[in-house]
């Protein structure tokens, strides 16, 4: 009986895990912030891919894009080639994409080395969930992406999927 009411739970948490990360529909959880409503940039340190900690802070003054993901989230494999070409194609203009990976630190960069991910890699695991919450993301959703311009400013974010077309519709305007 106790064998039964474990495989039981261990069903439900795997159900219940699937309808939190992987959306049916895989429409976009977007919300372009009220610019009445001032939410300003949260500081935070987090290690590197190199075990170095990183303060936030040294992005002021750019457009970055925060974006929370895991090795093992399909969407967030899904967006990060698009993240890298719209990195390299505006980084020169002052865009910056932050990822922070909720994830085993050998998994992250081993995927990160695969991927060729060329913005900066954080690396987080409950402690960089507080700071997605920190940001509003109250779910716990995976990817979980903020869009922060160059005052500091928060004026997008998004639970899922970011498409490319909408990441540049949400970018071109703060560069």
């Amino acid at each position: 009986m106790k064998n039964l009411i474990i495989s039981i739970t261990g069903i439900c948490i795997l159900i219940l895990s699937w309808l939190l990360f992987y959306p049916q529909d895989n429409s976009e959880q977007t919300e372009t912030v009220n610019k009445s409503h001032t939410l300003k940039r949260q500081n935070f340190t987090l290690p590197d891919l190199q075990g170095q900690p990183q303060a936030f802070s040294q992005w002021n003054n750019k457009v970055v894009l925060l974006n929370f993901w895991a090795t093992w989230c399909p969407p967030c494999r899904r967006e990060m080639p698009d993240f890298i070409e719209v990195y390299e194609q505006y980084k020169e203009q002052g865009f910056v994409v932050i990822g922070v990976g909720i994830d085993d630190e050998k998994r992250i960069a081993d995927f990160v080395k695969q991927l060729q991910v060329s913005y900066p890699i954080l690396v987080g695991g409950q402690s960089a969930m507080q700071v997605s919450q920190l940001y509003g993301n109250r779910s716990g959703a995976l990817p979980y992406s903020i869009l922060i311009d160059k005052n500091g400013i928060i004026r997008f974010r998004a639970g899922g999927l970011i498409s490319k077309n909408k990441l540049l519709s949400q970018i071109k305007p703060l560069l």
